[in-house]
């Protein structure tokens, strides 16, 4: 599955330098992913102690909610998505705050 090439240049209108975008995009991405995985298990009633299973212990339920994740947009793209259309907002605080 091959991505779109995107140009630095793309990245520096929005940013200061591209190792900023990365570690906003990576920040960003975190974020959905978590989004999307707390949806997931609310959706499937499953909690956090799912993440620690032993293959031969998974329900359906977890079966059904590994495939739903997975189908999902890949959170990393979504960031890159919002960067690149300008809806990726952030800030930087102040040392003294």
């Amino acid at each position: 599955m091959a991505g779109t090439p995107i140009h630095l240049n793309e990245l520096e209108k929005h940013v200061d330098s591209v190792y900023e975008a990365v570690i906003i995009i990576a920040k960003r991405a975190k974020q959905i992913n978590d989004e999307q995985k707390r949806l997931i298990e609310m959706e499937y009633g499953l909690d956090d102690e799912s993440d620690n299973y032993d293959e031969d212990e998974l329900t359906e339920n977890d079966r059904l909610a590994d495939r739903e994740y997975l189908k999902l947009p890949k959170p990393t793209k979504i960031a890159l998505e919002e960067m690149l259309t300008g809806q990726l907002k952030f800030e930087y605080l102040n040392k003294d705050q």
